[in-house]
């Protein structure tokens, strides 16, 4: 069992809040008009923004999961979506 320190959870919270402001910065990029967008490449698949940012797997999970964020259903099969964008509310 770890025991966790205030240094270590402090450590933590500081992990999560940079990967919350990198994913509300993609967000934000987003509600410009850019787009999130899955390519596969021979080294494996990797999400851009269609200004050319390189987006973090993780980073793009969050971003993917928030309600604003819309899948355009546009893959080669229906259940795997390639291009997300921002939905205006």
């Amino acid at each position: 069992m770890t025991i966790h320190t205030v240094d270590s959870i402090r450590a933590a919270r500081r992990f999560q809040d940079r990967r919350r402001a990198a994913a509300a910065r993609v967000i934000t990029t987003m509600e410009r008009k850019a787009t999130l967008n899955l390519m596969f490449t021979k080294n494996g698949s990797a999400f851009t923004l269609s200004n050319g940012t390189h987006v973090a797997p993780e980073i793009a999970v969050m971003v993917i999961n928030d309600v604003r964020i819309l899948s355009q259903s546009d893959g080669l099969f229906p259940a795997l979506p390639q291009t997300w964008r921002h939905v205006e509310s």
